[in-house]
């Protein structure tokens, strides 16, 4: 399994407890999933976040992108830059990002809003993208405290 689909199933088991089941629940889509998804009236748009889920009680969902951190930076699809950069036509921006190490052992959080000068600064045009981690991130050192801190931010 990828590191980055072990991240998000790590996370959501702590989640789950508090999410709301009577709503739209969205894990780790596929492109081909999303596009069907588009098609159907699901989604606005293709480019769509790791993690898509409302909290018991929230007025609205909370959307989240998953990374895996190396050398301090992640990858970053050309698909996700052109859909969540401050120009970017996506409808589905992520409220926040989460990221762990390549071990597990270490967790991150950071808003869109902090991680959107990166985004926006960023032309290349290869595939996928390494971005710098953003400075305002917030570590923790187990998932369960990544999960408790995205249900205070939601």
């Amino acid at each position: 399994m990828k590191q980055e689909q072990r991240l998000v199933a790590e996370v959501y088991r702590f989640l789950a407890p508090f999410v709301d089941t009577a709503k739209n629940i969205y894990v780790s889509l596929d492109g081909q999933a999303a596009e069907m998804g588009v098609q159907e009236g699901l989604f606005e748009h293709p480019t769509i976040p790791d993690l898509w889920f409302t909290l018991m009680g929230a007025g609205a969902p909370t959307l989240l992108e998953a990374k895996i951190v190396h050398d301090g930076r992640v990858l970053v699809m050309q698909s996700q830059l052109q859909a969540w950069r401050s120009t970017g036509r996506g409808a589905h921006r992520p409220h926040a990002w989460i990221a762990a190490s390549r071990r597990l052992d270490t967790f991150y959080y950071w808003t869109h809003a902090d991680f959107l000068g990166r985004l926006d600064s960023t032309r290349a045009g290869t595939p996928t993208v390494p971005l710098r981690v953003p400075d305002q991130r917030t570590e923790f050192g187990h998932a369960c405290e990544l999960a408790l801190h995205i249900i205070r931010n939601a």
